[in-house]
């Protein structure tokens, strides 16, 4: 084969090896795509070891080597959080898809009862979906830290009102606290 051809081959099992990642990591498929990895491999190897003399073909082969690299790595760290159970899989990463974006600020200041109950029932279920632990959370000192943190708001920044929410940022859940307008 020539280098034209290892490069069309290489381009077709590439875009195979990412839907099968993809197929994987969801849940659809079993086993890892290792046979179609291997072929990619072997490409990247084959002229990584023998460069082209050919200057075009070196730029076209360097483009195809950093961009199977830099997957490379991305599905390795996706395997590595799959592994330590990070990594939702299957139905519980297509219902994390699915499901609305926790409520963003639920008032401090509202009529209701426990107006901290919601925000801490919120927070709970938003860390469940990410696959985060919420083995050691207490609502009291929970409620207890919000009250404290919006006398802080309050007395440091002038705020007369604070909102708490939940938010989902790069796979961590936290707690935000804004000036209710």
């Amino acid at each position: 084969m020539g280098f034209k051809e290892d490069m069309v081959t290489f381009q077709a099992k590439f875009r195979d090896l990412e839907r099968e990642y993809e197929q994987w990591f969801s849940g659809d498929l079993r086993t890892p795509p290792w046979n179609t990895q291997k072929i990619c491999e072997r490409i990247v190897n084959q002229y990584s070891r023998n460069p082209s003399g050919n200057l075009s073909e070196q730029s076209i082969f360097s483009m195809h080597q950093a961009k199977f690299n830099t997957y490379m790595e991305m599905w390795n760290r996706r395997i590595r959080l799959k592994e330590e159970g990070r990594l939702p899989t299957g139905r519980e990463e297509r219902a994390k898809r699915v499901v609305a974006s926790p409520p963003r600020a639920q008032s401090v200041e509202s009529a209701s009862a426990d107006p901290y109950k919601k925000v801490f029932d919120n927070y709970v279920t938003a860390k469940r979906q990410a696959g985060e632990s919420t083995e050691k959370l207490n609502y009291d000192s929970f409620r207890n830290a919000f009250k404290k943190q919006a006398a802080e708001l309050r007395a440091s920044r002038g705020i007369e009102k604070v909102n708490f929410g939940v938010s989902l940022k790069n796979g961590k859940v936290s707690i935000v606290a804004r000036r209710k307008k």
